[in-house]
This record gives structure tokens, C-alpha cells and sequence, in this order.
């Protein structure tokens, strides 16, 4: 696609950044009914799918939805381009050595973390790809509104001058989500940014020591990374100096807490700029400058927030899962498609004056919620953050695991700064407490262990700090379940 479409999918996205509500629709309405045609016309599975229905004139809602398991069992079909098959995607990734090549020099595929149940086969080509980098480059978050002029002054500044540093920690060495964004950069990303990618398998004193010998414009990292790092640097340990202009700290990738603002804006002086995304569509919302709530970058997606049984929920509260339509990627079409994040539309406007709409706090996915029994019957959904969120303020603590190993049982696995320091009973005083006040002390079972080292989810590669082993009841029904 080259400089000069990125350039103009930059500028493009920042003029809608400062237009009306109106005009992102008339924007999103475009993008739509060219995401149906291409779908019908090149897709078998739309093509059969929409049988009957005009793409012209229907509606969101007149369109079915689709899911993981019948987008891959259907997966030659649902793609856009008729030379993509599942079975030599899935053996070409296998050969790392193809890792930062172009399947059939046009398409950059990787696996999903598969986190939640089946992994999924995701396709992004060059120009959805494009996309992206433009929507991450053009909505960075500043506390002051930057003009067209201040974009190109900067553009001038990192070409000419000094090249923006970007520093990222992330998981490494295979087609992840987040990798594969900062490995498929645009071509002329290396004129404009200084880039340096250090791995999450490397210990957190490797990293530690690789960053003290760096500084960059913004740090892009998991949120527990993100709480690691911010004890590093408290503790005396870590001096990572974040330079402006344009310095940011960003997550991704997993529900930003509290406490994890707190840790960094106590550690850089800083608030964190939060996104939102999955692997079928990796800009879906992002906080603006007034850090305030995350909007939904309605130009490019369009995100249906829907209960258990796939009907709306109204703005101001929290549904079961999302309905996605990507609007960009026209080589595998995501229209409609469930996700089990768990989030809502929030009822208060920003005050930043942006025209899309802001989402309530995504609070991760269903998968993650602890089911317990209820007294007298029946099942209390119980988020996890209710028994670990005092935990982040431990700094003797360096990574944790919350598992989930007996419908009325919780084990929590950690791993101490100093291990020649015993700290078990301050973590169990620290989370009965957290459990007492959310009434939960007497009802569920608790269990420490300190370890060496969490073990990484094999897909991902990432820690999952909350974990059910055990997953939902299988007898799990809405009358029987209690928020």
C-alpha cells in the first residue's frame, strides 16, 4: 500500500476523530454495505448465508450472527479469497522460519491465544493491516488536542531529526495478536520509529536490565506486565525514562485494574492509555486524552453489546458477550461475530468532545468469571478482581495466578520478589481480607503456594493471572444465577 495510503488513512482517521456523531455513521454505513458486497460476492459461506436477505437496505440486526467453532468449521469458505485453506495456513505457520514473511506475499495470518476454548485461524492482509498502524499512529492519547500541523511537524521531526522510540514487552516468537502487530509494521515505519521489542519469556531482571539501557516516547505492554514494571521502578530497580514529546504508556490485550493505574501513575507520573481489541479486529476502542473511559472507534468496527441469549442490552449496563463486525478487513469478513467479553455502552458523555460513543469498564471475558454456589440454591457470578485486586498493592509479590479449583475453592499461586523472604501470611491476611469485605470469607476456600514461576498459557504464551479449572456449571441457568 505504501506511504502514501498510510498517510492519508492517518489524516483521514484524524479528521473523524474531531467530526460529528453523523458523520462517523454516514462513515460507518459506507464502510458496512462495501463489507456485505464483498462478503456475498466472494465468500460462499456469507454468500449462503445471507441467502434471501438484500445487503443493500437490511439492517444490522436482520443479519445472523456467527461464532468461533462455525467461522472454523467453515473456514475455506468464510475467507474472501478462494487460494486461502485452513490446512496450509495451519502447516505454513508451523515453519517458524516463515514467521515476518507474507503468506502468498499478501497475507499475514496467526493464531488467536485460544485462551477461551478453540483457537481460531485469524487473516489480516496489507490494507486492513494498514488500517490498524494508522488508527494506532492518528489516536494516540494526549492531553492536548494536536492539530494537523502538529502531526506533520512531528512526522518532520522523527524523518529528519530524532526517530520516535517505541518500546514494546510483549510475548514473542510466533504469530501472536499483539506481536504480529509490531511485526508487520508499514513500510516505512523504520524511517519514523525506533523500535525495540523485548520478549515476556525473558525473566523480569533480563528486562529490567535491557530497559535501563534504553529510553523511548512510549512503553506497549500487558497490563501485568505494565504492574511489574511499575514495581521495578519503585523499587529502586528499574530507571526507565519515558522522553516527550508524545510520551505514553499503553495496554493491551487484558482488563486494565485500578490498582495497575495507580501502580504506574505512582512509578512515571503517568496515566495509562487504555485499548480495547481482539484478535478479529485489533482497534476496537482506546481512551482519548482525557483518560476518562474508552471510545469505540465506531469508524471501524461496530461492537453490539448483547445478554446470554444474544438480545441488546441497554446503554449503562454490562451485557454477557459482544457482537463484532469488523469494518476493514475485507479478507476474512468478522460481521456479527460473538466475542465473551463482558462490557456495556456507558450513558456519560466524555468530556473530550470525541463523537464515538464510550464503553463502560471492559471487565474481560466470561470465561474469567467464578461461578460459586449460592446459599439456598442456585449460583452467584463472582469477578475475580473481588479477591485479588488487594494484591497489587504487595509489593513483595512479582507474579501471581488466581485459579479457580473447586466450585466453592480459589488457589493462588505467586511468585515473591525474594524468595529468602517468607510472606505467606501477609498474602493470606492481604486476601482474606479482600474476600471478607466482598462478603465472600466463610464461603469460598482458600489456598496459597508460593512457586518459582507461573507457568505461560501454551497457546498464548502469556500468564493468565485468573484461571477457572473448572469452568461454568453445567446446569448454569439465568434464574439460578445471582450478579
Amino acid at each position: 500500500m505504501g506511504l502514501p495510503r498510510i498517510i492519508g488513512l492517518i489524516f483521514s482517521m484524524h479528521h473523524a476523530s474531531q467530526a460529528t456523531p453523523e458523520d462517523i455513521a454516514r462513515i460507518r454505513e459506507k464502510r458496512f454495505r462495501r463489507l456485505l458486497r464483498t462478503a456475498v460476492a466472494k465468500s460462499p459461506f456469507y454468500r449462503n448465508l445471507y441467502r434471501g436477505i438484500d445487503i443493500e437496505t437490511c439492517g444490522l440486526s436482520d443479519l445472523p450472527t456467527v461464532d468461533k467453532r462455525t467461522m472454523m468449521a467453515n473456514f475455506d469458505d468464510f475467507v474472501t479469497d478462494r487460494r486461502l485453506k485452513r490446512a496450509e495456513i495451519s502447516a505454513w505457520l508451523e515453519d517458524k522460519s516463515h514467521f515476518r514473511k507474507m503468506y502468498l506475499g499478501k497475507f499475514i495470518p496467526f493464531r488467536t491465544s485460544g485462551t477461551t476454548g478453540e483457537n481460531a485461524l485469524v487473516i489480516y492482509d496489507r490494507r486492513a493491516l494498514d488500517f490498524v498502524h494508522a488508527a494506532l499512529i492518528s489516536r494516540q492519547a494526549h492531553p492536548e488536542e494536536m492539530t494537523v500541523l502538529d502531526i506533520l511537524h512531528l512526522m518532520f521531526t522523527a524523518l529528519f531529526v530524532k526517530r520516535f522510540g517505541m518500546t514494546a514487552v510483549l510475548v514473542t516468537g510466533g504469530p501472536y495478536p499483539a506481536y504480529t502487530i509490531a511485526a508487520y509494521p508499514p513500510p516505512f515505519y523504520k524511517l519514523l520509529v525506533k523500535k525495540e521489542i523485548y520478549s515476556l519469556f525473558d525473566s523480569v531482571e533480563k528486562i529490567v536490565e535491557k530497559l535501563n539501557a534504553s529510553s523511548c516516547n512510549e512503553l506497549y505492554s500487558y497490563p501485568t506486565m505494565l504492574s511489574i514494571l511499575a514495581r521495578e521502578q519503585l523499587a529502586g530497580r528499574l530507571h526507565l525514562k519515558l522522553d516527550p514529546p508524545l510520551a505514553t504508556i499503553v495496554s493491551t490485550s487484558e482488563p486494565l485494574t485500578e490498582s495497575t493505574k495507580r501502580l504506574v501513575q505512582a512509578a512515571w507520573g503517568m496515566k495509562i492509555q487504555d485499548t480495547y481489541g481482539s484478535s478479529e479486529c485489533f482497534m476496537m476502542a482506546r481512551s482519548c486524552g482525557s483518560f476518562e473511559r474508552m471510545h469505540v472507534m465506531a469508524d471501524l468496527c461496530i461492537i453490539e453489546i448483547v445478554d446470554r441469549h444474544g438480545k441488546p442490552v441497554p446503554d449503562g449496563q454490562t451485557g454477557d458477550k459482544i457482537l463484532l463486525t469488523n469494518l476493514f478487513n475485507l479478507a476474512q469478513p468478522f460481521i456479527r461475530y460473538e466475542v465473551s467479553d463482558v462490557t456495556g455502552y456507558s450513558t456519560e458523555p466524555c468530556s473530550c468532545g470525541q463523537p464515538f460513543p464510550t464503553l463502560l469498564q471492559v471487565e474481560g471475558r466470561t470465561d474469567d468469571i467464578f461461578y460459586i454456589d449460592h446459599p439456598g440454591g442456585g449460583y452467584d457470578a463472582v469477578h475475580p478482581n473481588l479477591f485479588i485486586g488487594p494484591i497489587l498493592e504487595l509489593t513483595q509479590v512479582r507474579e501471581y495466578q488466581l485459579a479457580q479449583t473447586g466450585r466453592n475453592e480459589v488457589t493462588f499461586f505467586y511468585v515473591p520478589v525474594n524468595p529468602a523472604i517468607d510472606i505467606e501470611s501477609k498474602v493470606r491476611e492481604v486476601l482474606e481480607n479482600g474476600m471478607r469485605r466482598a462478603g465472600l470469607l466463610g464461603r469460598v476456600t482458600l489456598k496459597t503456594t508460593c512457586v518459582g514461576v507461573i507457568p505461560r498459557d501454551e497457546r498464548s504464551g502469556k500468564i493468565r493471572q485468573v484461571i477457572s479449572l473448572i469452568g461454568a456449571p453445567a446446569d448454569l441457568d439465568d434464574d439460578m444465577l445471582r450478579h
